[in-house]
């Protein structure tokens, strides 16, 4: 069994299993596939049929991503440099690119970067370790709902921590293990709980987070966090954006969340940007 991403230990217990493969929860709390699929698997999984789904929640969608560029105009306004982590097919940086941020993405499928490309955006297709960036080149890095599908979180981590200029930004988001109200609403709705990985599923999650093992993994990765709290773009679809709804005004009340996704926002220590957040 590989080690763990976030810890290095191999103290683990085993959440559930479905055709050879185990979801383990280490000591540390990270949780996450083991094994991994190859590589090519992973690239397959994110073709020109995955993209389309999308389109049917386009209206949605939008919403979403105008309210994520709200987030980091607050924390880090344009103009400057700004990589998308896992940029898919470049919308984000295309709302960017119109509020004033060069930009540039990176993405592990061929099919969502050459639509990108399409559009006049700079994207290398393939991991962000793999691009060659320099380091201390932007101002802003985001990633959204990103770092659960890659292979190697911890390397991710670094590397965009490498490639901001000291004070630069992150920002970003990925689902909650700890989305407690979600759980309890399918168990009401489908009588089972959620499973956290089911063979030949659309959305291929590799590791899943807490509010606590992300901000270990940014800490020591050598960013100082900012902001860890709710994601509001979670959920596209009408039913989950009820339960996420839920989730928020419970955040409100108790400060606990148990919503859909975690929202991070951290600085690479150091003179820069004057942060607006």
């Amino acid at each position: 069994m590989m080690g763990c991403n976030l810890c290095g230990g191999a103290r683990c217990e085993t959440v559930e299993e479905a055709a050879g493969t185990r979801v383990l929860r280490c000591a540390c709390g990270l949780v996450f596939l083991a094994p991994q699929p190859a590589r090519a698997a992973i690239e397959q999984t994110y073709d020109d049929h995955y993209y389309a789904a999308w389109e049917g929640e386009a209206r949605r969608r939008a919403r979403i991503w105008r309210r994520r560029l709200g987030r980091v105009r607050a924390f880090a306004p344009p103009p400057g440099r700004l990589l998308d982590v896992g940029c898919a097919t470049g919308t984000f940086l295309r709302l960017a690119r119109r509020a004033g941020w060069e930009v540039m993405g990176t993405e592990l499928s061929p099919a969502g970067a050459q639509a990108a490309a399409a559009e006049g955006l700079a994207v290398f297709t393939g991991e962000i370790w793999d691009a060659g960036l320099p380091p201390d080149t932007f101002d802003v890095v985001t990633c959204w709902h990103v770092i659960e599908h890659v292979t190697d979180p911890r390397r991710v981590m670094d590397e965009m921590h490498r490639v901001l200029r000291p004070g630069g930004c992150l920002v970003l988001a990925t689902p909650n293990v700890d989305d407690r109200i979600f759980q309890k609403a399918y168990r009401l709705a489908r009588g089972r709980r959620p499973r956290l990985y089911e063979p030949g599923e659309r959305e291929l999650h590799l590791y899943f987070f807490s509010a606590h093992t992300l901000r270990r993994l940014a800490t020591d990765s050598g960013f100082q966090v900012v902001h860890l709290g709710f994601d509001r773009g979670a959920a596209a679809g009408l039913g989950k954006q009820v339960v996420n709804t839920i989730a928020l005004l419970w955040f409100g009340l108790s400060r606990r969340n148990w919503g859909m996704a975690l929202e991070l926002v951290a600085r690479k220590p150091g003179a820069g940007l004057s942060w607006a957040g």
